[in-house]
């Protein structure tokens, strides 16, 4: 599928990404995944300006539509007239059942994205993908991970209490 194609479809009231020319449509979120995502943006503003900070903003990724559950845009992060464009500083992904997050990772790092959260929410994990040196580095968090890009920290127990 093209982009001109995703953006014929109609709306509904469930997430849409297109990756690699895919559709995605995950199930519809749970209350788990809405709390965890609250959570994640109230703490992710604690350390960064709030204009920054978005909830289910989409991003034109490559020739797709990403649209992580919360996210940190550039401070000059480029737009057009409907959307952001290129990766944002930091995407926070709370996994869906089934969802593949590598092709994803790709496509964030590809385009320039400094951080990566992976929110585990059945196993009550958190992976983090950093940019460093120009590599990405795969971090699992066994109880808090400290985001220089952030300026903030993050404990397992307060994404999951």
């Amino acid at each position: 599928m093209t982009f001109a194609e995703f953006e014929m479809l109609p709306d509904i009231d469930r997430k849409q990404e297109l990756v690699d020319g895919e559709l995605i449509v995950p199930p519809p979120g749970e209350i788990r995944h809405a709390k965890i995502t609250k959570k994640a943006f109230d703490l992710l503003t604690k350390g960064m300006d709030y204009s920054h900070v978005w909830t289910h903003a989409g991003y034109r990724i490559g020739d797709g539509w990403i649209q992580p559950d919360v996210s940190i845009g550039w401070p000059d992060q480029k737009e057009d007239d409907k959307y952001f464009v290129g990766s944002p500083m930091i995407a926070v992904e709370i996994l869906s059942p089934g969802e593949d997050i590598e092709r994803k990772l790709t496509l964030y790092f590809e385009e320039g994205a400094l951080e990566v959260w992976v929110i585990d929410s059945r196993h009550k994990t958190m992976t983090v993908y950093v940019r460093q040196n120009g590599d990405v580095i795969r971090r699992v968090v066994d109880r808090e991970y400290r985001s220089d890009a952030a300026q903030t920290a993050v404990s397992l127990a307060e994404i999951f209490d």
